[in-house]
């Protein structure tokens, strides 16, 4: 018996989760349809929601889209739903919420209704089966839209926002008497990637079918260095087209011996952004042909030394030969004296003007290899300009 207890428990709540989920689409939808100023759909997707959940919440939102389809189309049955539903909110809601709001506007349509001969409705309301199918349309971070009463004040329309059933365009959050079979819905929208699904409409029923419209993503060309290297908010990107999200991104440029170019970009769904992005030299590279242009002239002139030095050791030998022989006049002795200093002299200024020409040279070449400056130590600061947005970016080197 317990047993029996505790699933009669478990089915009941999968049953209300099941229905508070249908009401909860049905309630996005009619809040949504609200916002776009299509108040019949509205009432029909809240009308929808209240079966599904009857909370006071719904059939006051209900009772706003009734009151706003009245006030464009006068037929007698929106006011008497109107009128209606605004009283099943008043009966579970006394303080609090809207009651005001509901208590002025039920007033008012009871007013409308006398001044409009409209009766109340004495008969008991005979409910049609349809077989009905419609899209709902949300966006990424919609999903979880609260059970809340909707004012008077309608919000902002997704733009260029179209449904279709079949290839055949219908007004979105709408539901449309169909076929019961199964059909083709698809949505799209200005700056959003279309989406479509197949349902099955099931004969008497009322189906909302929900599609989530994702974002194009902007396409960057960035027209820079070959062999540059390319990152998105410090993630390196391969190829120098780029998708990235709408919104605020930093883009970062960096190649060997080539001053870091950076900035910060604000772009929108679908949109196509072509930047030039030229770079300048660094400061060292800038520097290496000044440093291998003096490794060249040292190099040259220890070259000139040595052959200078070689040939004061070529005299000097011949001169060391004479002196071997003897009988030497005394000037001999002297130009072999000086032949060697000056042997000496000049084997030091090769060893010198070489060792310095290594060094500029290897100086030169580690100003090449190394000379990988850093995204990392950019800054920036606003840039305002006609037609355009970003940052400027300044730093050492």
């Amino acid at each position: 018996m317990k047993r029996l207890a505790l699933l009669v428990l478990l089915a009941s709540a999968v049953a209300q989760a099941d229905d508070r989920a249908t009401a909860e689409r049905y309630f996005r939808a009619g809040s949504q349809a609200y916002s776009a100023q299509n108040f019949s759909a509205a009432a029909a997707d809240f009308d929808e929601a209240f079966k599904a959940m009857p909370l006071p919440e719904i059939a006051f939102s209900a009772a706003q889209a009734y009151r706003r389809l009245y006030r464009v189309d006068a037929k007698p049955e929106y006011a008497r739903r109107c009128v209606e539903l605004y009283k099943l909110y008043l009966d579970r809601v006394k303080t609090g919420g809207r009651v005001g709001d509901a208590a002025d506007s039920l007033g008012e349509m009871e007013r409308e209704m006398e001044r409009a001969n409209i009766k109340p409705s004495t008969a008991a309301t005979t409910t049609v089966e349809h077989t009905r199918l419609g899209v709902s349309i949300t966006l990424p971070g919609q999903g979880d839209t609260a059970l809340r009463e909707v004012g008077d004040s309608t919000g902002e329309v997704t733009k260029g926002l179209h449904a279709t059933l079949d290839g055949k365009p219908i007004e979105p959050f709408a539901l449309v008497d169909v076929d019961p079979r199964e059909h083709v819905v698809g949505v799209s929208a200005a700056g959003y990637l279309p989406a479509e699904k197949k349902a099955i409409a099931i004969a008497g029923q009322s189906q909302l079918i929900e599609l989530e419209l994702r974002p194009r993503p902007a396409t960057i060309a960035v027209h820079t260095e070959a062999d540059a290297v390319i990152a998105i908010d410090g993630r390196p990107t391969p190829g120098s087209s780029l998708e990235i999200g709408a919104g605020k991104h930093l883009l970062a440029i960096t190649h060997r011996g080539r001053e870091p170019f950076a900035r910060e970009l604000v772009v929108q769904r679908g949109q196509l952004l072509v930047l030039d992005a030229p770079l300048r030299s660094t400061s060292r590279r800038k520097a290496v042909p000044w440093v291998l242009g003096s490794a060249s002239v040292l190099a040259a002139g220890a070259l000139t030394t040595s052959i200078v030095a070689l040939v004061r050791d070529h005299s000097a030998s011949n001169l060391q030969r004479s002196l071997a022989m003897g009988d030497q006049p005394a000037h001999v002795a002297d130009d072999y004296d000086h032949a060697v200093t000056s042997r000496d002299h000049f084997v030091t200024a090769t060893w010198i003007l070489g060792g310095a020409a290594v060094a500029a040279a290897a100086t030169g070449l580690a100003l090449y290899l190394f000379d990988e400056p850093s995204a990392e130590s950019v800054r920036f600061a606003p840039l305002v300009a006609p037609g355009a947005g970003g940052a400027v970016m300044t730093g050492q080197f």
